[in-house]
Formats: C-alpha cells, structure tokens, sequence
C-alpha cells in the first residue's frame, strides 16, 4: 500500500502538482511526499505553473481573511447597539433578550425562539415588534405538531397565526413531530417557532445578553 501511494505521489509531481497539493489529495504527511518525490524534477513550465497557483491562492485566502474579519467587525458593532439598549433600562428589552438567552437557538445569524408556551411567544414578540422594531413580513412561522390529520393542523396553525396577530403569510411549514409513546398528553397546539433572519437582530440581542450579564462570550461574534 505504501509503495502504491509513493508511486501516486510522484506521478502527481511529475504532473506538477505541489508537495502540498499531493498530500492532501493522498491524506499523508508532506513531510513523506517530500522525501518521495525529491528526485522528481518540474519543467519550467510546470514550476510556472505552479507558482501562478499557489500566488491565486494567497490572494483568495487573503481576502477570505478580510471578509472574516469585516463580518467579525459588522457583528460587533451590532452587539454594542445591543449593550446600548440595554443600558437605557426598558423591562420589556430586558425580558426579551433574556428569555431568548433561556430558549432561542444560538445561531450567530439568525434569530429562532422555539416554544410551546403561548404566553412566552406573546411576550417574545411583543418584544420583537415594540423593542426591536421587526415587522410581521419579516417574521417567519414553523409549527411542529403531533397529528397529520388535516382539520387538526388547520386548527393549530389558526390558534398560533391568531394567538401571535400574524398574516397567514408568515407561516412557512407545518412539521409532523412523533409523540412520546409515555406521555399520555402531547401539546395539543405543538410547538411554535418564531424566525427572523438577519444577523443584526440576534447579535443585537446577543450584545444585550453580555451587557445585563456582565459577561463576555466571543464564541458569539465567531
């Protein structure tokens, strides 16, 4: 087997292929390739070539690293408008952001709040609406519930779509979740989740989080 990838491996090199290039398509070590294939020379014009390669991508990494960095920034500067609004000390911002802390999904780029509890998502919206400004066309509507019977879901996806003040627009998808075989009383409304995809809003929220914790978590600006 060994002799059978160092014959690959200097085949490649005499194809052109840098010492990087064969090891990684090979899955060794270029330490072992470039002992391999020392002795295997590059035309002029291969060795161009190459060297053309290997400056396209440095300059692709280069500016992969400044998109990082830009985005880095962007989302930073959206978790110090959060900490500001923190500081200004409205309860329902504080509630909003806290609750989401507890039960929204971690996504540095969207918002998503999942929950059964009907009072919970009606103050989690309030706070998106009254704290955060976001209109109902920006809110998108999943629904997980227990039954595939079609009047059912019709009645689930009226109770939420009232319940939260939405147009029926805003509902995206009904999923079908299997119950648990112990429980006796599946959510009779299933659970409801609450999207907004823009990164402003939840690193927004994210800053806010830190601020009323006194606590840093780069993890989220990542």
């Amino acid at each position: 087997m060994k002799k059978e990838i160092r014959f690959k491996a200097r085949v490649l090199r005499a194809q052109g292929y840098s010492i990087k290039e064969i090891a990684d398509a090979l899955h060794v070590s270029r330490s072992s390739v470039s002992l391999w294939v020392r002795d295997v020379a590059l035309t002029e014009t291969q060795a161009q070539a190459l060297k053309e390669r290997q400056r396209l991508w440095g300059a692709q990494n280069a500016g992969a690293t400044r998109n990082r960095i830009v985005a880095t920034e962007q989302r930073l500067g959206y978790q110090q408008a959060g900490r500001a609004q923190a500081n200004a000390g409205s309860p329902l911002h504080r509630m909003g952001c806290m609750l989401y802390w507890a039960e929204g999904a971690k996504d540095r780029n969207g918002l998503n709040f999942v929950n059964s509890d009907p009072y919970m998502l009606c103050l989690f919206i309030r706070f998106l609406r009254e704290e955060l400004a976001v209109t109902d066309n920006e809110i998108a509507l999943y629904i997980h519930c227990h039954t595939e019977e079609r009047v059912e879901i019709d009645r689930i996806t009226t109770y939420w779509l009232i319940l939260l003040q939405l147009p029926s627009s805003a509902l995206r998808r009904v999923l079908y979740k299997i119950g648990s075989q112990t429980r006796r009383n599946n959510l009779p409304n299933g659970v409801c989740s609450l999207r907004v995809y823009r990164t402003d809003l939840v690193q927004h929220i994210f800053g806010a989080i830190q601020e009323y914790g006194g606590f840093e978590n780069p993890a989220w600006l990542d």
